[in-house]
């Protein structure tokens, strides 16, 4: 039995952050997430697995429009018409989607939920709950069924295992208790970058969001292969994304005149074109005479001859500089302020607002983890704006 794994395609998906920074990358992002996902269909097809599993999160919301359930419907056809079965479970974002809503799914393509939580083909069975509510709290393990003797047995489930750190507690499942449980193979989703975890003969695999939609999604844009033999079961990933996020440095303090500012940010966006793939950077910039605005600005205009490059964003920082500067004493009073427990806390609960408030697909960008990376941002935009202004 040899199946392809993946979860979290996030149709739909409204990719709001970035298309107020940049429509042109918005719309592509949109394009890549419809297009990544017929190449999921290509490669099951071509590569003749028996099942596709999708682990959650199909769509991004509860409310998909036409268009997007027609245009799954069609691709899972396809995987039909050349005998790849689909078996999928509902994640936390599509919990409360009704998939009959407009009509049957069509042959060969298995919803697990509860009632019908079991299915088999072939030699292997099935096993899988889907979210019914947005927020689940507790772990979904002890409500699967036990193993049937003389089958493999495959679990799908969505879930943040163990509580993953970053990731709200989403049927939070202990990794000891899983891979107990008697399965061969567990096929999970909810966290966005890949991993697998190997006990003994049981193998757990989270494929990862397969094309990512912003800048703290870059380790995803992979599905897994994998087979279930005599032993034990054997995996490999496979890049999928159409487009992806990378990051690259560039040190403008040594820039002459704006000529060769340009050549400078020429040479360091051609270094990320990647055959057969998009890429959207982030440009993390040294300089003390140019502003983010600026950078963006001058960077736009370069990207217009270089296919396949898109910018994500510009984060500036000053090169080292010497101290005793009047100007500077503002900086060293807001680093001394950042250090301090209540400052701190109130920056947390600004952040945690500011988390609430935001698209859903932004959410991790601003999680407590980046505190320190956005604080040294914030101080990085004053210096610039003290000692900017000459050389712009």
């Amino acid at each position: 039995m040899r199946l392809l794994v993946s979860a979290d395609i996030h149709l739909g998906s409204p990719i709001r952050s970035i298309a107020l920074r940049s429509p042109v990358l918005g719309d592509r992002l949109q394009q890549a997430s419809r297009d990544t996902f017929a190449k999921i269909i290509d490669l099951a097809i071509m590569e003749q697995v028996d099942a596709l599993v999708l682990a959650g999160d199909l769509f991004d919301n509860g409310y998909p429009d036409l268009k997007s359930r027609a245009f799954l419907i069609a691709q899972l056809s396809r995987a039909s018409e050349a005998g790849v079965s689909t078996v999928l479970i509902r994640g936390n974002h599509d919990a409360l989607l009704d998939h009959w809503a407009h009509g049957d799914l069509g042959p060969n393509i298995h919803l697990l939920q509860k009632g019908t939580s079991s299915i088999e083909i072939g030699d292997t069975a099935f096993h899988g709950l889907s979210f019914d509510a947005a927020h689940v709290a507790k772990s979904f393990l002890p409500d699967y069924p036990k193993p049937i003797p003389g089958k493999r047995n495959v679990g799908l489930m969505h879930t943040s295992l163990d509580g993953a750190p970053g990731h709200d507690p989403y049927a939070p499942c202990s990794v000891r208790e899983l891979m107990a449980h008697g399965f061969d193979l567990w096929c999970l989703g909810h966290i966005h970058k890949p991993f697998e975890r190997i006990d003994g003969p049981v193998l757990a695999v989270m494929p990862g969001i397969p094309q990512p939609r912003h800048y703290g999604e870059r380790h995803g844009g992979t599905v897994t292969l994998v087979s279930l033999g005599e032993g034990p079961p054997e995996f490999a990933r496979h890049a999928i994304s159409h487009l992806g996020f990378s990051e690259r440095t560039l040190d403008l303090s040594t820039c002459l005149d704006q000529q060769e500012v340009l050549r400078s940010l020429r040479n360091t966006l051609l270094s990320a074109q990647e055959p057969g793939r998009d890429t959207a950077v982030r440009l993390h910039v040294t300089s003390d005479r140019h502003s983010t605005e600026l950078v963006t600005e001058l960077a736009a205009e370069v990207l217009e001859s270089i296919d396949g490059v898109f910018l994500d964003k510009v984060q500036l920082s000053p090169p080292p500089h010497k101290s005793g500067a009047e100007t500077d004493d503002l900086v060293r009073l807001m680093q001394k302020e950042m250090v301090e427990d209540g400052f701190r806390e109130a920056a947390l609960n600004q952040l945690e607002e500011l988390r609430l408030a935001l698209p859903s697909e932004i959410m991790d960008e601003l999680d407590e983890e980046r505190l320190d990376a956005l604080l040294e941002e914030a101080i990085a935009e004053v210096f610039l704006k003290l000692h900017a202004g000459v050389s712009q």
